[in-house]
């Protein structure tokens, strides 16, 4: 029984003294007492917290900042120095005044308010982003000898979102130059220098880093830095073509970040490897989805003529790419000029089209309007015709729209829109009327095969490409009466390779109105009416009676020629690029339309563009024009 109770009260007295050993004594309070003697803040706040982790709940004794003998009481106003409460301060502040007029705060705490407020303004300033309101309020700071170091870093960050570069400059050569005992830590010169990277010229700092002997680990990431600069800065120069030096690529190669590898694919797009910035670029994107990265695989694909794998990119990036609707509506229109493949999803047309509104660009309203009319959606045609003549009237536009409303059998429609454009576009209507088999046409084209049958004469010579016999054997053929369509059609072949090109068209023509022989009428009118310059008629008969895809593409690549050329002969140079951005849509683009869009450029002043272009056609050819564009864009 003894011993139980000797047990307990040893037990009672462990407990009594491990709860005195949670409050610190007098020996551990001395220091935070000293510290707050000799007005050293910033040791008071770090001594507090440190008796905070070692026992939970202190609090700080409210008579630390009690005066000594001799001394005025300033405890009140270090309590809401604490707080932060300037407001509260000032008020205390009168308050001792009106009582004592002689009384003032003492000088220790007075220097440490103005810091305190510093800190602040700064601090409210920079979170509000009034960067012109950081750089005032740091007008006192001295960078050579500030030991809040955090605070010239806000006031460089400041300078470089004002353009104050020499209050940047000032601020770093206080940081950097220091030596001996003011030298900055490594960990405060390696941020420091890491900021640098934005602001200074890279040969100055590397000058600057070279004398600070810092380690190899600390310089790797600065130089690290300086290489993305490097390659951003070439990537954002039109006239820089060269590679940059292998060693600053070698930098990013390795263990690249989502950034570096963005960086890397835009480099190599750039000077001609588009595979491997296919390969940056896949990368970038598998870390996450992102617009720039988008745009950058998109236009590696083009650039390897990987034209449908590059539209796939487009569409699986719809909403990312939505924010710059010149690039999506340059991607997608690709697949909406050509038709006859599978249908478009509908994601992808709303897409487009809001693309197309976002930018209000009459030319995508005419390809989403073809595209509507080739695939029998004439209520949607109408209103992208429409559409694309309130941004901008043209012929073929108002030829779009006549042809959507023949379609739709709006006679009124019809009426209102003749009478508004005849005055302005007549052919539009004549056109319309050439290209529409009239009933006797439709009539003589009615199917006698016996009598095809009967007499092939005149097919074996068109295959042995004895034009001449061919056409007067069917001209001996119709005097017994009319020729069927497949008779039209051999005869309008017939007459294209004698290049009779009124008789091949009044003969293709006839063939339109049987179904069987409309396609490959359709696509002779259309190369007849080419061959002749008759680049509307073509785009309307085409227009009227679709193609299939590969003669489809083979026609309008043709017609965005010739309007190409027609411009440029009357000196609408913008355009002539239009027509060959929309036909580069459609075919690979030869030498001699390259020679046409980069003078287009120079004449609309765009240089560098201009030459760009006669720069990759001397690399290829070597010609005497490219070195005379060449040339005449250096001056």
């Amino acid at each position: 029984m003894r011993l139980l109770f000797l047990s307990g009260l040893l037990l009672a007295s462990a407990a009594f003294a491990e709860e005195a050993r949670s409050v610190p004594d007098a020996v551990e309070l001395a220091a935070l007492y000293y510290y707050a003697e000799h007005g050293e803040q910033d040791r008071v706040e770090a001594e507090a917290a440190r008796l905070r982790l070692k026992y939970p709940g202190f609090v700080v004794p409210a008579d630390i900042h009690a005066p000594a003998a001799g001394q005025a009481d300033e405890s009140a106003l270090w309590t809401l120095y604490e707080a932060d409460d300037f407001a509260g301060i000032e008020a205390e502040i009168g308050r001792r005044r009106a009582q004592d007029p002689a009384w003032a705060p003492s000088e220790d705490f007075s220097a440490k308010l103005a810091r305190r407020k510093l800190r602040a303004e700064m601090t409210a300033a920079a979170a509000r982003k009034d960067w012109a309101g950081v750089v005032a309020a740091a007008g006192g700071l001295d960078p050579e000898s500030e030991t809040e170091v955090d605070l010239v870093w806000m006031l460089i960050d400041a300078a470089a979102e004002t353009g104050a570069k020499t209050v940047a400059e000032t601020a770093y050569r206080g940081l950097l130059s220091r030596e001996g005992a003011a030298r900055l830590p490594d960990g405060q010169l390696v941020a420091t220098l890491r900021k640098a990277v934005r602001d200074l010229p890279a040969e100055d700092l590397r000058r600057k880093l070279a004398g600070l002997g810092l380690p190899a680990a600390e310089i790797e990431p600065i130089e690290r830095d300086l290489a993305r600069r490097e390659v951003a800065a070439f990537n954002a120069d039109e006239a820089r073509q060269a590679p940059l030096a292998e060693a600053t690529l070698a930098r990013l190669r390795t263990a690249p970040e989502t950034a570096d590898l963005s960086l890397l694919g835009w480099h190599d797009l750039k000077t001609g490897a588009p595979k491997t910035a296919e390969q940056w670029f896949r990368t970038a994107l598998a870390g996450g989805r992102d617009a720039e990265n988008a745009k950058g695989l998109y236009l590696s694909l083009a650039a390897q003529d990987r034209q449908d794998e590059a539209y796939g990119v487009a569409e699986a990036y719809l909403q990312e790419l939505a924010g710059d609707p010149q690039f999506l509506m340059n991607a997608l229109s690709v697949r909406f000029a050509r038709p006859g493949e599978r249908e478009i999803d509908a994601g992808t047309v709303t897409a487009y089209s809001n693309a197309i509104l976002a930018a209000e660009s009459a030319g995508h309203a005419e390809i989403l309007a073809w595209y509507a009319y080739n695939s029998r959606q004439y209520e949607a045609a109408r209103a992208w015709f429409g559409k694309a003549l309130d941004w901008e009237s043209a012929p073929v536009r108002v030829k779009g729209l006549a042809l959507s409303l023949l379609r739709l059998g709006d006679k009124a429609g019809s009426a209102a829109l003749e009478e508004e454009y005849r005055g302005v576009y007549p052919a539009v209507w004549e056109e319309i009327g050439r290209i529409r088999p009239s009933k006797r046409n439709r009539a003589a084209t009615a199917e006698t095969p016996a009598k095809a049958a009967a007499d092939t004469g005149y097919l074996a010579d068109f295959k042995a490409k004895r034009y001449g016999a061919c056409v007067e054997k069917l001209a001996a053929l119709e005097t017994r009466g009319p020729l069927s369509a497949d008779a039209q059609l051999i005869r309008g072949w017939c007459h294209l390779g004698l290049d009779r090109l009124s008789e091949a068209r009044r003969a293709f023509e006839a063939a339109l109105g049987n179904a069987r022989t409309q396609p490959d009428a359709t696509y002779g009118a259309a190369l007849t009416l080419l061959r002749g310059r008759l680049t509307d008629e073509a785009e309307a008969i085409v227009g009227l009676y679709p193609l299939a895809e590969k003669r489809e593409r083979e026609v309008r690549a043709e017609i965005y020629w010739q309007r190409a050329r027609s411009a440029f002969d009357h000196k609408q140079y913008q355009r002539v690029l239009d027509a060959l951005n929309a036909r580069m849509a459609l075919a690979a683009e030869p030498p001699d339309l390259s020679q046409l869009r980069g003078w287009a450029h120079y004449h609309l002043g765009n240089r560098r563009e201009a030459r760009a272009v006669f720069e990759r056609l001397d690399m290829h050819l070597h010609d005497a024009a490219a070195a005379r564009g060449i040339a005449a864009t250096a001056r």
